[in-house]
């Protein structure tokens, strides 16, 4: 496989909003059907990063090339063309829309437009989203809301899935729920690069974690190598425990 085949590369990165720097030279490869976690105390520039990645903050310096091809001054639509969807944190459908009708608006967006066997692939990854086709997409759980985002995202067919704390506001069940989904996305082929603020749940379910700390990667590696009061320990002082 070319080095550069759905690889993520961020090398030397600087970017935030306007004159405010949250990411400050960071370095993170990517391979293939990875799943990886991004992980860090709160203001270490991990949602920022994934914005980078599709196009929402100004970018200074260094380089984040997606297979061979570099992102910088591309626009969220370009980026969403290249195989790359985002799923922001927060709910971001159509509350009062169905289901249906929220995946035909995101259909528009899709590659050649997303057709009946577009629809099926969601509808067979979130069978949920199926029994409630007919129902508003305000009037579902937190975590069938979820489902949605991300079924909305899968309608792109991407290659890689940028997704941002998809456990805020959920109940324990949804939480569970979610991350199995995530999985099978993953399964699926598709590349995942994870946010999320429930850190013990991420290291269960990725195959590689990524540490943050003032907008730099400062470890990575996968998440058994690392134990839960370590990585708590790090983000704390930005010092890796010498029993690593």
């Amino acid at each position: 496989m070319p080095a550069d085949a759905s690889t993520l590369d961020i090398t030397e990165l600087r970017a935030g909003y306007g004159p405010l720097e949250i990411i400050r030279g960071l370095n993170l490869r990517v391979e293939p059907g990875e799943f990886v976690a991004l992980m860090g105390p709160n203001g270490a520039g991990k949602s920022t990063l994934l914005k980078t990645l599709f196009g929402m903050t100004t970018v200074t310096a260094g380089s984040m090339a997606w297979e061979g091809r570099d992102l910088r001054g591309l626009k969220p639509g370009d980026i969403l063309r290249a195989g790359i969807a985002f799923c922001p944190q927060g709910r971001c459908n159509f509350p009062m829309m169905t289901v249906d009708e929220n995946l035909d608006m995101a259909s528009y967006s899709a590659p050649r437009g997303a057709g009946t066997a577009d629809r099926d692939y969601v509808y067979d990854l979130f069978p949920i989203l199926k029994e409630r086709r007919r129902q508003p997409a305000g009037y579902m759980s937190g975590g069938e809301q979820q489902m949605l985002e991300m079924g909305m995202a899968m309608l792109m067919k991407p290659r890689l899935l940028l997704i941002d704390e998809p456990s805020v506001g959920l109940s324990p069940q949804s939480i569970q729920k979610c991350f199995d989904e995530m999985i099978r996305i993953n399964r699926a082929g598709c590349t995942v690069l994870l946010v999320e603020q429930n850190t013990r749940k991420a290291m269960q379910v990725a195959s590689r974690a990524a540490v943050l700390r003032l907008g730099e990667v400062i470890w990575t590696g996968p998440p058994d190598s690392i134990s839960f009061e370590q990585l708590g320990e790090t983000f704390m002082t930005g010092k890796l425990p010498v029993t690593l």
